[in-house]
């Protein structure tokens, strides 16, 4: 079985730069490292669309913001209750991809919802003793997975095909010689 430069590449490059994202979350105190792997998740499953990366980013921060919404809005006696909750949360998805289709269309809703997801699930399972710094760290590891994991894997592929180019196939000589009409 030959295996392609590419997935060699593409698994070392993710592979160390996982651990090196590992090393900088854990020296800066950042415990949200699977927000980074679904951000970066989505980036690469995406395509890895670096020129929709501002639309990406800014769609992160608006689920963020969706997120401590809905949360928020849980907290409300009357909205916590079965029909109550899912009729809210169908409203923010329905208002999410309205925005998305009318003044906002620089959004990227999966980006959008994937963060809320992501926000959601992690408030629902941990008290949060600092909303600002909670914030700060959740969006700092979603970007540093996209940066760190997907930029830098992405950059020691293009070194790597630099120094290991792939080999072109010779081209194939006809071995009739032309007839002349």
């Amino acid at each position: 079985m030959k295996i392609s430069k590419k997935v060699w590449f593409d698994a070392i490059g993710v592979g160390l730069f996982t651990l090196v994202y590992s090393l900088i979350m854990s020296g800066f105190s950042l415990w949200m490292g699977s927000a980074a792997f679904v951000a970066v998740s989505y980036f690469f499953g995406a395509g890895f669309p670096k020129d929709k990366l501002w639309n990406i980013l800014i769609s992160f921060a608006l689920g963020i913001v969706w997120g401590l919404l809905a949360f928020r809005l849980l907290q409300v006696p009357a909205i916590s209750g079965l029909w109550a909750s899912s009729i809210m949360f169908g409203f923010l998805t329905f208002v999410v991809l309205f925005l998305q289709g009318t003044i906002m269309k620089f959004t990227i809703v999966p980006a959008w919802l994937i963060a809320w997801g992501t926000t959601m699930l992690i408030i629902t399972n941990i008290s949060i003793h600092s909303w600002s710094l909670f914030v700060f760290q959740l969006y700092a590891s979603m970007l540093l997975g996209i940066f760190v994991i997907g930029y830098a894997s992405d950059l020691f592929n293009q070194v790597m095909f630099h120094f290991f180019p792939e080999k072109k196939p010779a081209e194939k000589v006809d071995a009739e010689p032309a007839k002349n009409e």
